[in-house]
């Protein structure tokens, strides 16, 4: 996994920044589960193996990367709080894009074009 996204279910930034993303990837070919996961902070609120709509949009929840199914998108790791990972790169507000690693945004929207140019520089 080289990018993960940290959002939360209220977070009002977070829609913009997860429509983003799956954009910039699909326009860069990169599978979610693969190349990159959603991870909600407040993930221990729902349950993985179920749908959850986030602004409209029904989410599967999952518990890892490795249930993410190419069948069942888009999809976001929930099921226990991500909150303790999220602090181990210092993100204490969403929305957080974490590559390789290292912060890439945080509390901030980019463009799309923004995004693609990291994410190129990444990938």
């Amino acid at each position: 996994m080289k990018a993960v996204l940290f959002t939360s279910t209220r977070c009002p930034k977070c829609p913009k920044f997860r429509k983003i993303l799956r954009e910039a990837a699909k326009e860069l070919n990169l599978a979610e589960g693969k190349d990159y996961a959603e991870k909600l902070i407040d993930g221990d609120k729902v349950k993985p193996g179920t749908k959850t709509k986030l602004e409209g949009t029904e989410y599967y929840i999952v518990d890892s990367e490795k249930n993410i199914k190419q069948t069942e998108l888009p999809a976001a790791i929930g099921g226990t709080d991500n909150m303790l990972e999220a602090l181990q790169y210092q993100v204490a507000s969403t929305p957080a894009l974490i590559i390789n690693g290292e912060i890439a945004f945080i509390g901030e929207i980019p463009s799309k074009e923004e995004l693609i140019k990291k994410l190129k520089e990444c990938f």
